[in-house]
């Protein structure tokens, strides 16, 4: 009968250690979801933060700027690059061959050109040349007016002879037809000259054009070997050598790691708080939340949504209101020595002080 008694006293402060424990639970659970419903309405925390954020930096597309097929690459992916590195060498003879062509149509222009600049000496010297021959036909002429004024009043007095009367009528004929044909030799002389120096201006414009078309087949030359403009680490490597490359063709991306920094996207409600120069915590998860120290530098000046290539349109009679996300621009504030392990793309923390 005894031990029947002990073992309903076991049972019953079993029963009530059972009760009080189910009690606490209950208790710290009603509490827990007393202050979850008020976290709802109030704001008891010290930050505002969010975990929809990622490092971010320039990222430079390098495209090709002439076809041909690849000959040599001299990158691999996830090379560190320094700005001037040749990165890929395009097969050139074809860009070699254009050049030689250019070279040749600007000598043959310079060629014509300086042949157009003796012609046009030559029609100067004769324009002058019948310049100064009419010149001395107005001289004549004048000379053989004045003796005909004399001879026709000398032969109107029977001073001279008629044949002597017809030869200086006839010679003021003579002199008259050789300053007409020397007029007209001055002015085809002219034209002549005139053609000359529209044929010289019209060569010196060709040789310009041909100069700049061996510029730009130089230029084309140079576009087959394709270089780095910045200093960087090169991404992936997509291409092998005998590849076709055309014109605009991405063939390497640059990531620009000595400037990188955080874009944190806040909901709407919380950008408020956030005010550019803040301090900033910011935590990365892939280095076992490590942090760093970070500031505000600006926000963006619209919702994430609205630089979207979509944009959700609230006027279908679908809408449903939901928080929006607006971008935030934070800076490390650290040494590029201390990020060499921050890579662009990691999903961080930020945390903001009130």
């Amino acid at each position: 009968m005894s031990e029947e008694n002990t073992k309903d006293e076991t049972i019953q402060i079993e029963d009530k250690k059972r009760n009080k424990i189910l009690k606490v639970l209950s208790f710290i659970f009603l509490i827990a979801g007393g202050l979850w419903i008020l976290s709802l309405f109030f704001d008891f925390s010290r930050n505002e933060s969010t975990n929809n954020a990622q490092v971010e930096s320039y990222i430079n597309n390098i495209a090709a700027r002439a076809t041909g097929h690849i000959i040599t690459i001299k990158f691999e992916a996830n090379q560190a690059i320094k700005k001037g590195d040749t990165l890929i060498l395009l097969d050139d003879q074809e860009y070699r061959i254009k050049v030689k062509q250019a070279e040749a149509d600007l000598a043959s222009a310079e060629g014509n050109l300086h042949s157009l600049q003796q012609a046009t000496v030559t029609s100067l010297s004769n324009q002058a040349a019948t310049k100064a021959k009419l010149a001395g036909d107005m001289a004549s002429l004048e000379k053989a007016q004045k003796d005909y004024e004399r001879f026709r009043n000398m032969y109107a007095d029977s001073a001279v002879t008629a044949n002597q009367y017809d030869q200086v009528v006839a010679k003021l004929k003579s002199t008259q037809a050789y300053l007409k044909a020397g007029e007209n030799e001055l002015q085809a002389s002219g034209s002549i000259a005139k053609q000359s120096q529209t044929n010289l201006e019209a060569a010196i414009a060709t040789v310009a054009r041909k100069q700049a078309d061996l510029e730009a087949a130089k230029l084309q030359l140079s576009y087959t070997i394709i270089t780095s403009p910045i200093d960087g680490y090169v991404g992936e490597r997509n291409l092998s050598v005998g590849d076709l490359v055309n014109t605009n063709q991405v063939v390497a991306s640059i990531v620009l790691k000595q400037k990188i920094w955080v874009t944190a996207n806040f909901k709407e409600t919380q950008v408020g708080k956030i005010k550019e120069g803040q301090k900033v915590t910011i935590i990365v998860d892939a280095l076992n939340d490590k942090k760093f120290n970070g500031i505000v530098v600006n926000s963006s000046p619209a919702t994430g949504a609205k630089f979207s290539m979509v944009e959700p349109d609230n006027s279908t009679g679908n809408f449903v209101k939901i928080t929006q996300r607006i971008p935030v621009k934070i800076e490390f504030e650290a040494s590029p020595e201390d990020l060499i392990d921050v890579k662009p793309g990691m999903n961080v923390t930020v945390e903001i002080k009130k």
